[in-house]
């Protein structure tokens, strides 16, 4: 039986803990050439730390296991995060000097002191990481890295894939539960649905209500029509945990999803509450396919233009629907329906 193959998260989750780890062990030297330590094992230790906060968050905090700690409020999760973290850097510092087989890996005798300097140096810097990490979860990593360059500080042409996807239903379902559980539903929905979207690469623009834009790069999003993958595993995930919604919440969640790509403009907006956003045809485009579903009674529709760019994956279906006139279009557009195996037929 072939090995399984990576995905792109778990190879890009792989490469951040190694870039981290290393520079870690770079943080460790230059912190022991200012206290008088040995470079050499202060980088062992530093890439101890970092290799273990980082493996934590990795391996754990992102992955399906961690669910119920994303799933906490933001300052108890900040919190555990920290104990954890505390435990990691406390155990590095102990147990390292030890394993090297060098009481004197800091130049001196390890004394309590010497340890309690190290303590509060590696939870200075944990802190910030933790900052930054809770501050990458709430706006997202993509933003937060153009924010802090300022990559669009003015207005920028680029080529991106948007998807406009909103619980379907949403109106009956306020009836029937009520607001506050239709908005625990949603709530659940968008948790649930943000792994496959990170996993297939795509960035979770904003949230509207009971609907979510997503967008990718134009080249990303074709590549093995990442894109598609993203909308099929997001629909098998919700079959997949269809028990649990209705068990929670008496009901499962369907979405109406519509995709198209092209050129947009981006630009950074506000002051007090800064914002990327995008303006151009591509995107009311992709929000009016969204818009179609209900019309056409689908659940996933692609413009024709979108699908000539990457390669149907093996196990899609697509339908033809025809050329529509999208309102505030002067061209038709072709449509498709897609689906993979027996969903929508």
């Amino acid at each position: 039986m072939p090995p399984m193959a990576l995905t792109h998260r778990t190879r890009r989750s792989l490469c951040i803990w190694a870039i981290s780890t290393l520079v870690g062990g770079v943080i460790g030297v230059m912190y022991s050439m200012l206290v008088g330590g040995q470079p050499k094992f202060a980088f062992t230790i530093g890439c101890a730390i970092v290799g273990g906060v980082m493996g934590f968050e990795l391996l754990f905090v992102q992955q399906p296991v961690g669910t119920w700690l994303r799933g906490l409020p933001l300052l108890a999760f900040m919190i555990i995060s920290t104990l954890v973290w505390t435990a990691i850097i406390a155990t590095s510092l102990q147990i390292v000097p030890l394993l090297l087989g060098e009481e004197e890996a800091y130049g001196e005798a390890y004394q309590a002191s010497t340890f309690q300097q190290d303590m509060v140096f590696s939870l200075a810097v944990a802190f910030v990481m933790n900052t930054v990490l809770r501050i990458r979860s709430l706006v997202g990593g993509r933003v937060l890295l153009n924010f802090l360059l300022g990559r669009y500080h003015r207005p920028l042409r680029e080529r991106r894939v948007f998807l406009f996807l909103d619980l379907a239903d949403s109106t009956r379902l306020s009836e029937e539960l009520g607001d506050m559980r239709v908005q625990s539903l949603i709530g659940r929905f968008f948790f649930d649905i943000a792994r496959p979207i990170a996993e297939h690469g795509g960035e979770t623009h904003r949230y509207i209500g009971d609907e979510i834009v997503v967008t990718w790069p134009f080249s990303v999003a074709t590549k093995d029509a990442r894109c598609l993958e993203c909308v099929f595993d997001i629909q098998e995930l919700i079959v997949a945990q269809s028990q649990r919604y209705e068990v929670d919440f008496g009901v499962v969640p369907r979405f109406r999803a519509g995709m198209h790509g092209g050129p947009v403009v981006a630009s950074e907006v506000g002051d007090d509450k800064r914002e990327i956003v995008y303006f151009g045809d591509t995107i009311n485009t992709a929000a009016r396919l969204q818009s179609l579903c209900k019309e056409k009674a689908r659940d996933f529709l692609v413009s024709g233009d979108l699908l000539a760019a990457m390669t149907l994956p093996p196990e899609a279906k697509e339908q033809y629907m025809g050329e529509v006139e999208l309102r505030g279009k002067a061209k038709s557009l072709k449509v498709y329906s897609l689906s993979r195996g027996s969903w929508n037929s």
